[in-house]
């Protein structure tokens, strides 16, 4: 009777450090599933207020999850289109139905998949060497671009040939601006020196 009584004891004290458990986990997991909401609602309301029904938000919001899952290195959504990689070195905006977006912030290297500075933009802020499909805005789908770096810093553009980079061409800041739609580069560029 005495060894009945003790494993019941245990079990139930078991059962209760279970339960204790599992509540503090559904509590974590509830106040996570409340910041992602409101983040989710913020990002919601910016995707209303540029003229997007809730459809195309949702669109959208698909369409980041997947440059997330896709990117190479640590990253995060910081707007309902834009994704920032956690270093603070690049950007990606992603295009919207009806805003066009053909703005270079001072000092970046910005970077367009299509003509005339449209679609998705890539703007890059470190000077070092980026491989564009870890970003992922990929590799063949550079099309436009403005150096609006400080004057005179050269930028370099590279494809991956033959397993090594080559340099295809430069570009040499203040607010140096290209469409590459007409030349042999469209769709060619995997790499960018930044500076």
């Amino acid at each position: 009777m005495h060894v009945r009584s003790h494993v019941t004891k245990r079990v139930s004290a078991l059962l209760c450090g279970m339960a204790l458990t599992l509540g503090a986990g559904s509590a974590a997991t509830a106040a996570t599933d409340q910041a992602t909401g409101s983040t989710g609602s913020t990002y919601a309301a910016q995707a209303k207020a540029v003229g997007l029904s809730a459809r195309q938000a949702a669109q959208l919001q698909d369409r980041v999850e997947a440059q997330l899952a896709d990117i190479k290195v640590p990253a995060e959504q910081v707007g309902y289109n834009e994704i920032r990689v956690k270093d603070g070195s690049a950007t990606i905006t992603l295009a919207v139905p009806g805003v066009r977006d053909t703005s270079c912030a001072s000092q970046y290297l910005c970077l367009w998949r299509d003509a005339n500075w449209t679609g998705t933009k890539l703007s890059l802020y470190v000077c070092e060497f980026r491989d564009l499909n870890d970003l992922p805005f990929g590799n063949d789908t550079l099309t436009s671009y403005k150096n609006n770096q400080t004057r005179g810093t050269v930028a370099r553009f590279y494809n991956w040939e033959g397993g090594r980079w080559v340099q295809k061409f430069t570009s040499t800041a203040y607010h140096t601006e290209d469409s590459l739609a007409n030349t042999p580069w469209n769709d060619m560029i995997d790499g960018v020196r930044v500076c």
